[in-house]
């Protein structure tokens, strides 16, 4: 369980153990605008769709245009309109984000399970272990974990390697998690197989080199219990993936938008006055 410096120090910053939740629907294929009635098209069918119309027929659309109307170009302008929707977990998150800034901490909702209990214990000997593998000097490990962040954005790594300037220059992410998942983890040997089969771990991962700007990061799992040393532990390198950072920096920067917007309804919901005095 997170310390309450550490607690208070990641509230209202999307923070990287959380930022699956921007991430829906990320990899879609990318809608076809490429028609000379998109743009027409487009500004009939979406005043309509706003509007609570959901469904168009061919027929009804020909009325309202003056052009051949078929039904792939009436789906690729749906598909269009449909891609610029938030999706409804980026928009809680970036709501819950905002009321973090205006709500202090609630001991009542942080709570952990044996389950944590036994992770965050076995995590010191985890890092003990990556570091004795990989000759690395790990550092800000256990109780000196540290949060970093910048413009909203954190991450609070398991470890890092600092250079001589005392920046980051990689870090970890270690796992003590129950046998079944630790075998599952144990699975994962690229970035592809965590993209496919751990996608929180890799965006974790890629929002801890977002922020740090390192180019690598160490993934490690460890149980104590497996009855042979080959299955108590195992680390992997996730190197930094620029392509799937640009779009998790698309999702942060309009997840910030709504959280302010949000944060503004809510002062100004329970401050009619302040607009009309200002």
């Amino acid at each position: 369980m997170l310390s309450e410096e550490l607690i208070i120090a990641r509230m209202g910053n999307f923070t990287a153990s959380e930022n699956h939740r921007l991430m829906a629907g990320w990899d879609a294929i990318t809608p076809n605008r490429n028609f000379p009635e998109f743009d027409n098209l487009y500004g009939i069918i979406k005043p309509l769709y706003d509007g609570g119309q959901k469904k168009f027929l061919v027929g009804d659309i020909k009325e309202l245009v003056g052009f051949k109307v078929t039904g792939k170009m009436i789906n690729d302008t749906l598909s269009v309109i449909r891609s610029e929707e938030h999706p409804a977990g980026l928009v809680t998150y970036a709501e819950e984000k905002a009321l973090e800034e205006l709500f202090e901490p609630d001991p009542s909702l942080n709570f952990s399970t044996q389950h944590t209990i036994n992770g965050e214990e076995r995590e010191i000997e985890c890092m003990e272990l990556l570091a004795a593998a990989t000759g690395l000097n790990f550092v800000h490990t256990g109780d000196f974990q540290t949060h970093i962040h910048a413009d909203q954005v954190g991450c609070t790594p398991d470890g890092v390697v600092l250079d001589d300037l005392d920046m980051v220059e990689t870090g970890a992410e270690v796992k003590c998690k129950s046998p079944l998942v630790h075998a599952r983890n144990l699975l994962i040997n690229t970035a592809a197989d965590m993209k496919d089969m751990a996608f929180e771990h890799y965006v974790q991962i890629q929002t801890a080199m977002l922020v740090t700007g390192a180019l690598h990061w160490y993934f490690a799992n460890y149980n104590p219990y497996a009855k042979t040393d080959e299955l108590k532990f195992k680390h992997i390198v996730i190197e930094r993936d620029e392509e799937f950072i640009k779009i998790l920096k698309k999702r942060i920067n309009l997840a910030k938008k709504i959280k302010l917007e949000f944060k503004e309804k809510v002062l100004a919901a329970t401050n009619p006055n302040k607009k009309e005095a200002e």
